[in-house]
């Protein structure tokens, strides 16, 4: 009962009619940027990750963008960072969060944020074309872009007839992939649990034993098994997954799932104390501007409607709002992760951004 009330809860946080009339931001993003330019201070970003080159780009563009603006880009796990902003909250009695703003894969941390009062009602300029489901009513925070799992990231040196490519993870138990299947582990990161989920609803436990005699490789990071499958060298069998991002790979291909698989906006917010307010409003409004948006999304999937290429909500194997209800509930989150840690044992290996 008492996870039943606070998923309810949760979920009533995200779409509860608007507390507060926050205005949308009606400065135009250089107006923003001089404002941030007289602030003069550092601005300094969680941004959820599991591999370095994930930072890269955004570090990048936004320099370009906004020269003089100092950007101080904490680039790690979202688990590891939310763990360190209520750390540093605490030590502080509240008064520092350690970032100024958090872009983060752990939905599930917003609400309470915004529950305690510790996140700034804020709403970018591109407001209204952002699907209401993705953002807070109130401005705490806002769904940036949409990033997905279980689509088949590939070495198309190995597979060079695109048909034989699985599109269904039930295909991936054939004989061809026997030793050749990397995938991340389903205890040591949300997004690829819920996929694992939504799997295991399916197909049930026995997916898993089939999966078992695969002899798959299980690493940590969800770029790792992309990165490892790039390897053309002739002693490297690992060629294909299910579990990946093939972002940050050079010379993987993916083909797109006929089957269940997860989406999910990742989310932003501003913290209330933070240090640089308006070079944090700044970033918000640059990662939801045309520029950053035709970048990351390239009109696939898009929280923004004028970059949703494909609906986002039209997906019949894909329900982009499931994921935050799944984070939403911690106690079946970790009654999954430790079935699944039962099977296929403790994560083993360091941090994925000490090793890419």
């Amino acid at each position: 009962m008492l996870a039943l009330f606070l998923l309810t809860a949760l979920l009533s946080l995200a779409t509860a009619s608007p507390l507060i009339d926050v205005p949308v931001e009606n400065r135009s993003i250089d107006e923003i940027y001089e404002a941030a330019l007289k602030e003069n201070k550092t601005l300094r970003v969680a941004w959820g990750g599991d591999v370095q080159a994930s930072g890269t780009g955004i570090r990048h563009y936004f320099e370009k963008r906004f020269p003089g603006i100092k950007l101080d880009l904490n680039l790690d796990l979202s688990k590891y960072l939310d763990a360190e902003i209520d750390r540093q909250h605490k030590m502080t009695n509240g008064e520092d969060e350690y970032v100024d703003l958090a872009v983060l894969q752990s939905l599930h941390d917003f609400p309470r944020w915004k529950a305690e009062g510790r996140l700034m009602p804020y709403k970018v300029a591109q407001w209204n074309d952002i699907y209401p489901k993705f953002v807070d009513a109130d401005g705490a925070y806002t769904g940036l872009y949409i990033f997905t799992f279980g689509h088949t990231v590939y070495n198309p040196n190995y597979y060079r007839d695109p048909d034989a490519i699985p599109t269904t993870y039930s295909e991936f138990l054939k004989p061809q992939f026997f030793r050749r299947i990397v995938l991340t582990y389903p205890n040591d990161d949300d997004a690829i649990l819920f996929l694992f989920t939504l799997i295991i609803q399916k197909y049930g436990w026995g997916f898993m034993d089939d999966l078992a005699r695969q002899q798959v490789t299980w690493v940590r990071g969800t770029a790792t098994p992309s990165i490892l499958g790039a390897d053309n060298s002739t002693a490297n069998p690992l060629s294909i997954s299910f579990a990946s991002s093939s972002a940050f790979a050079p010379g993987v291909a993916s083909k797109m799932s006929k089957d269940v698989y997860m989406a999910w906006p990742q989310t932003g917010a501003i913290f209330a104390h933070a240090q640089a307010p308006e070079a944090a409003k700044l970033f918000m409004n640059y990662l939801m501007d045309d520029e950053w948006q035709n970048i990351v999304g390239e009109r696939v999937y898009a929280t923004r409607k004028a970059f949703d290429g494909q609906g986002v909500f039209k997906q019949p194997n894909m329900d982009p709002l499931k994921y935050f209800q799944f984070m939403s509930n911690r106690t079946e989150v970790e009654q999954w992760r430790a079935q699944f840690e039962s099977v296929v044992g403790t994560p083993q290996g360091p941090n994925p951004n000490e090793s890419f």
